[in-house]
């Protein structure tokens, strides 16, 4: 579960956590499950961040008229995860 002002750094930091803890042997299946089905919704919170950003740089990236600018300065987001390839 998230706090309500969970920043997506903290998120991340948590889920780094959480994964940790799953790669060590000493859980019970009980635990192990609260450990994913929270580990899951961090995910899940980190992807919808990731989407505000794009959309944020989207919004960034838009000419004087509303059309968006062809030339991307620097990686975009899809890079970034792996989606497009890099331009050279």
């Amino acid at each position: 579960m998230t706090k309500k002002n969970q920043t997506f750094e903290e998120a991340l930091g948590q889920l780094e956590e959480l994964t940790g803890k799953l790669e060590g042997d000493e859980l019970t299946l009980e635990s192990a499950l609260a450990y994913f089905e929270q580990g899951i919704g961090l995910v899940r919170f980190c992807g919808e961040q990731l989407k505000k950003a794009d959309g944020r740089l989207k919004e960034l990236l838009k000419g004087e008229n509303g059309e968006f600018i062809e030339k991307v300065i620097g990686a975009s987001l899809g890079m970034v995860l792996g989606e497009e390839d890099f331009d050279e």
